[in-house]
């Protein structure tokens, strides 16, 4: 498995080996969509309110290996560490019935078992109805919006500007497997609104979003649906970690260890805007023309009944909507309003 990726390996050593220390310790859980948003939101609220803020995965990461995952433990304020899910049989995947990826809801069971974390952020509905259902959702806050989008290579060279237009030409479209989170089940319910039987023989499903994207690069697929925020930028920090590591890690370290927080974050900024200069090989095709392609769904952060501290939640969620929290989300693409 590949490097952590420049932006992951700064954020972990800066919550754990930086900034001011305190026994407050806030765990929450996310998927692959937010992991980099959430890493930045939690620097910027390690050092304004001095909180460990610990991410814990929730499905299939390319981002996340082993040594930095998290394990729900019936202690709740000593983790261990966990097996990260590998990669699951197709079959199981490609499920025309969208039910659940079985890791991801035995991880929900998991939650209220161990009485175990903070906060839960998803962008899936069936993932937030699970939590109410098991009682473990109580609260929960809005923080942003996504809406589903089309990538196509750089150019547009078969001149797509809708999904119709993708399944017309018989070409291959790729999608997340719609039982893994909130962007598959997005896909998956789209596809159906514009045709009654999905032509399976021209929709490739994915289990992660990087594999998603990695295809559409080597041109394996014609197009992907993905949400319109940062999976493009989420795909390059992964795969050219060495290089950003070599080329930022002195700047890096040494703004840690002065705790230079705005030279630590101007260091990211310029990692990213380089990264989509230099390297982005694909662009956007907005699916807003045609009503049924029409997808934008509410990203809700919830608070747990198994909170350690229902203020420190809440102190978390109000800074995820703050002025500040915002500019963060939106940086990374995510609508706020």
């Amino acid at each position: 498995m590949r490097r952590l990726p420049a932006l992951l390996l700064l954020c972990i050593a800066t919550l754990f080996g930086c900034g001011p220390r305190k026994d407050v310790q806030l765990y929450i859980y996310c998927n692959e969509t937010f992991w980099y948003v959430m890493q930045e939101e939690a620097l910027y609220f390690n050092q304004i309110h001095g909180f460990q803020v610990i991410l814990i995965p929730v499905g299939a990461h390319r981002t996340v290996q082993k040594d930095d995952a998290v394990e729900i433990n019936s202690d709740r304020r000593t983790p261990v560490a966990w097996d990260v899910p590998s990669e699951q049989d197709e079959q199981q995947i490609v499920d025309p019935h969208l039910q659940m990826h079985p890791d991801i809801a035995q991880r929900i069971e998991k939650i209220s078992e161990g009485h175990f974390g903070d906060l839960f952020m998803s962008d899936s509905p069936r993932h937030l109805a699970l939590l109410q259902n098991t009682a473990l959702a109580s609260n929960d806050y809005p923080v942003c919006y996504l809406t589903l989008t089309m990538l196509v290579p750089r150019g547009n060279p078969h001149h797509f500007r809708s999904v119709k237009d993708v399944l017309d030409s018989q070409q291959k479209l790729g999608i997340v497997g719609p039982a893994f989170d909130g962007l598959g089940e997005a896909s998956w319910e789209m596809l159906h609104k514009i045709k009654s039987t999905v032509p399976m023989e021209l929709v490739q499903i994915y289990e992660r979003q990087y594999d998603l994207l990695e295809a559409l690069e080597e041109k394996k697929i014609a197009a992907a649906l993905v949400w319109n925020t940062s999976s493009q930028l989420n795909y390059l920090l992964i795969k050219y970690s060495d290089e950003y590591n070599a080329a930022n890690e002195t700047l890096m370290r040494e703004a840690e260890r002065k705790r230079d927080y705005a030279k630590l974050r101007l260091i990211l900024h310029e990692m990213c805007r380089d990264l989509v200069a230099t390297k982005s090989f694909a662009e956007e095709i907005p699916l807003t023309e045609n009503p049924d392609e029409r997808y934008i769904i509410s990203v809700r952060l919830v608070a747990l009944s198994s909170a350690f501290n229902f203020n420190h939640s809440e102190r978390f969620a109000d800074f995820m909507r703050s002025k500040q929290g915002k500019e963060t989300l939106q940086r990374f693409g995510f609508t706020t309003e």
